[in-house]
């Protein structure tokens, strides 16, 4: 007589080898989902900076004197329409604040701009 089937051995087998492979997988996928977000954090902290220094290019006589430091915000940059406002801060997943700063240093030779986080 032949039977169609698996057997219970084979069934509990089976969800083992499946179970192990989920206990390596989710761990290694989890790292990498927060790895993706904090490289789109940084590379949206970059675009912030970018976009002031394209403002500091139109505004130079805004832009502060040899070892000054000026502070604009990122609705500045938003009204001056140098930013989207719907840029998202992917750790706290809601649009970053129009408060944000972003700090620019004179430093003689070169201007540092930098978020302020």
């Amino acid at each position: 007589m032949k039977k169609n089937g698996f057997t219970l051995a084979e069934l509990l087998g089976v969800i083992t080898i499946l179970s192990l492979i989920l206990l390596i997988a989710i761990p290694t996928i989890d790292r990498m989902l927060k790895e993706g977000k904090t490289d789109l954090y940084a590379s949206q902290i970059k675009s912030i900076e970018a976009a002031a220094k394209m403002w500091g290019t139109d505004h130079i006589n805004e832009l502060p004197d040899v070892n000054e430091t000026k502070t604009i915000t990122l609705s500045r940059l938003w009204q001056d329409g140098y930013m989207d406002e719907n840029i998202e801060n992917p750790k706290t997943k809601k649009p970053f604040s129009g408060n944000l700063e972003i700090k620019i240093v004179n430093h003689g030779t070169y201007y540092r701009y930098q978020v302020i986080k």
